[in-house]
């Protein structure tokens, strides 16, 4: 069944600006399968993160300096959904760093200065905050840096949300794409999808569980339609299918997901059961 689902979901859902997750549409129909936990808290519970990566290409023979130096490195993200392995490669002038994820190249650095900070940022810690705390979701603005643009879909999304029966148990953040301090984020946002940093339109993303992003709205694409969509799927009582073929990515992130607070969720919902129909 989850073969036919991607079929029609790849055939019906296609890359534009007005992006309509379908998948969501597709599995929000499988309802009839469900258990009574809802996705969100589901995924924060009991899914573990993808795992990313990073490959240390180095020269032999290797030297005291870079043994030191991976070392710390591993030690730096051990709390990472990350693999650090290391590869001896004879024909390389110089050693490098490879990120993968999925066994897809995402990019290949050349200092160690470079990836010191590729799984922790001051954003990702304040949205682990929000997701511990129990929210059951944090949508996450990504703007262009034109003014146009950026106002008229993040006034969409606001007012969305704030019509919203479940607005006090979402947060928006909004990210500039060239905030130098969140650039390793904005760079594993944009590799969510192959194409998306062709792409210079205002993005949604609805991050939830431990550190997922579902593949964002875009441009005209960030509707309130879509926008409702998204938090109905997050909502939605979980079924073995979804949780077999969850969608989005997992952004690489260094932090505890230990003792997260209840779902904020199933506190509405038990003063109001007709919220989670």
């Amino acid at each position: 069944m989850l073969i036919a689902i991607n079929r029609i979901f790849h055939k019906l859902c296609s890359r534009s600006m007005t992006f309509v997750s379908v998948r969501v549409i597709l599995l929000l129909s499988l309802a009839s399968l469900a258990c009574t936990t809802r996705v969100s808290e589901w995924v924060l519970l009991n899914a573990s993160p993808e795992k990313y990566t990073l490959i240390c290409y180095e020269n032999a023979p290797v030297s005291d300096a870079a043994k030191k130096q991976n070392s710390i490195l591993t030690d730096d993200f051990k709390l990472a959904n990350l693999n650090v392995s290391r590869v001896l490669k004879e024909d390389i002038k110089q050693p490098y760093y490879a990120l993968f994820y999925k066994n897809r190249l995402l990019e290949k650095f050349n200092e160690y200065e470079d990836i010191k900070h590729i799984a922790t940022s001051p954003m990702r810690e304040k949205i682990a905050g929000e997701l511990l705390g129990g929210k059951l979701c944090v949508m996450l603005y990504l703007k262009t840096g034109d003014e146009v643009k950026d106002k008229n879909r993040l006034l969409i999304l606001q007012n969305t949300i704030k019509a919203s029966p479940f607005k006090e148990i979402i947060s928006i953040v909004e990210l500039d794409r060239k905030d130098r301090s969140e650039a390793h984020f904005t760079f594993l946002l944009l590799n969510v999808e192959d194409d998306l940093k062709n792409i210079n339109e205002p993005m949604l993303f609805g991050i939830f569980g431990k550190f997922k992003a579902l593949e964002p709205l875009l441009a005209g694409g960030i509707s309130e339609e879509n926008i409702n969509l998204m938090i109905k799927f997050l909502i939605a009582e979980c079924s073995c299918l979804i949780k077999d073929d969850l969608p989005g990515t997992d952004i690489l992130y260094s932090g505890l997901w230990e003792n997260p607070k209840p779902a904020l969720l199933n506190k509405m919902i038990d003063l109001n059961p007709s919220l989670g129909k």
